[in-house]
């Protein structure tokens, strides 16, 4: 039973291209589309937690799916976004252009590789589920009409499939050093060795390149902030989810030594402050957001790294929503131009509700959802890397400061009841979730948001927000060759930190 929701979104994206072609009525497709978006969610539910191997063969040669405490966070981040993204696409692309279509498909297979990958008991499939969605993802960056698109996409695309190969190197490796690609099989065989450490410092760094953390992020804010609003949702809310989810799977299974996850933490740290230091400086709004993916993922990473894997399920989980919720909300108010000043939701209540509410989910504020993740991830913590989580709250908070400061001062456009009620949904998920989970109102929150706004008004004197760096640009080849040089850099870092 675990595998049908996965079956029924790939037979929905299959079906839309075959009703496509034989031109049937907009209104059909449209249901067959919500029906792939909405009816794997009551069929998990009815399945419940529990792990079955594919077509009843032996646990060694058969596909092993599981419904976990670890994976429910993660498929449920990705179906609530789904769902809202679902409704709100269907009202921001424009079904009549043939070619708009097609992205109705995409969006199916993006949906089932995600949930494929998140059920994945086996390092291939995994790995297969999670390519479905990476080729999805770059496929739907490459719709968009905005200028300079097509070269995020070639971009993304380029280092995604280096990240690939080098992730099915790694599998080849662990399969011949244990004889098995099942994740419990491989726990229970493997033996500490040259091979396996090298194996998971190479799958390790292709999993840091999909999930956008840094050192390996330069094609992340690109892509985000490129793509179509829906996509750019999916794309920091689910789509970089997945190889956080593969981390999980390799860690436990694989020998890790304590500098490796030293390593690890310290990569965290750096990204999470990384990616609030540049987004500072971000005059486009989506950008800003996209910046705010590598530091957020830099939490993620801080929980795995600690072994704690249920703080960063649950802090994905939450960070599936508020973003999602987020890239919804800017994109909408910013159709026209993303430059902060241009646009804002002074007149829109709802607009600016949600905003607001999902800006203070993001920066860590009970009781909504983004504080339960934190807290657990901070409980696990040592001494100095708990600092991380409360100066990273701030820092973020500093951020949507300024970016909720210019959207007060922008007036707010007319926008569809079909664009602000998938935001003001989100942003209801974000409170009810963490409601849900039993924060309540926390008095060091009230710490986080004087000190935040404190900072905001000594950075703006100081002028910080008038600077801005360079987007980059020039030969997307060279930039290419720059960030594989990276990556390899960071291989030798993971292998060698090994003691290999």
């Amino acid at each position: 039973m675990i595998p049908i929701p996965v079956a029924i979104a790939l037979l929905c994206a299959f079906l839309l291209v075959l009703l496509d072609t034989l031109r049937v009525r907009e209104a059909v497709l449209k249901g067959v589309f919500l029906i792939g978006a909405l009816l794997p969610a009551p069929v998990f539910l009815f399945v419940g937690v529990g792990s079955e191997v594919v077509g009843g063969w032996p646990r060694e040669a058969g596909i092993e799916v599981a419904v976990t405490r670890l994976n429910m966070p993660f498929l449920v981040g990705e179906i609530v976004l789904f769902a809202f993204v679902a409704f709100y696409s269907l009202a921001y692309f424009n079904l009549k252009d043939g070619k708009t279509r097609k992205v109705l498909a995409l969006l199916l297979l993006l949906h089932a590789g995600l949930m494929g990958a998140f059920v994945a008991r086996d390092l291939f499939n995994f790995y297969i589920y999670m390519e479905i969605a990476s080729v999805s993802a770059f496929s739907l960056v490459a719709f968009s009409d905005e200028k300079g698109a097509k070269r995020a996409a070639f971009k993304y695309l380029m280092l995604s499939l280096l990240a690939s190969y080098l992730f099915v190197f790694a599998v080849g490796l662990v399969y011949m050093e244990t004889g098995y690609l099942n994740v419990g099989l491989i726990t229970e065989n493997a033996r500490d060795s040259r091979e396996l450490q090298v194996a998971l410092g190479v799958a390790l760094s292709a999993l840091v390149l999909k999930a956008g953390i840094f050192p390996l992020h330069g094609w992340l804010p690109d892509a985000h902030s490129k793509a179509p609003t829906p996509v750019s949702a999916l794309l920091s809310g689910a789509v970089v989810k997945a190889p956080a989810y593969g981390m999980i799977l390799l860690l436990p299974a694989l020998p890790a030594g304590e500098p490796l996850r030293l390593a690890l933490l310290a990569v965290a740290v750096v990204s999470i402050f990384f990616g609030i230091a540049m987004a500072l400086l971000q005059k486009d709004a989506k950008r800003l957001l996209a910046y705010h993916t590598v530091s957020q993922m830099g939490y993620v990473l801080l929980g795995i790294a600690s072994l704690n894997f249920l703080g960063a399920a649950y802090y994905a989980m939450a960070h599936s929503i508020f973003k999602g919720g987020l890239f919804l909300g800017i994109g909408s108010m910013g159709r026209k131009s993303r430059e902060l000043g241009t646009f804002g939701y002074r007149g829109d209540a709802v607009m600016m509700a949600s905003v607001i509410a999902l800006s203070l989910a993001i920066g860590g504020v009970s009781p909504l959802i983004g504080a339960y993740g934190k807290g657990l991830i901070y409980s696990n913590l040592s001494w100095p890397w708990k600092l991380a989580v409360p100066l990273g709250s701030v820092g973020t908070l500093v951020s949507f400061t300024k970016l909720n400061s210019y959207l007060a001062m922008g007036r707010g456009v007319k926008l569809p009841a079909s664009w602000k009620l998938p935001v003001l949904g989100l942003a209801l998920t974000a409170l009810a979730g963490g409601l849900y989970l039993g924060l309540g109102l926390n008095p060091k929150d009230l710490l986080y948001l004087s000190a935040a706004f404190l900072i905001f008004q000594l950075l703006k004197r100081a002028g910080v927000f008038e600077k801005s760096p360079s987007p980059g640009g020039g030969e997307v080849g060279e930039e290419v060759n720059r960030l594989t040089a990276v990556m390899v850099a960071f291989i030798l870092l993971l292998t060698l930190i090994q003691g290999v």
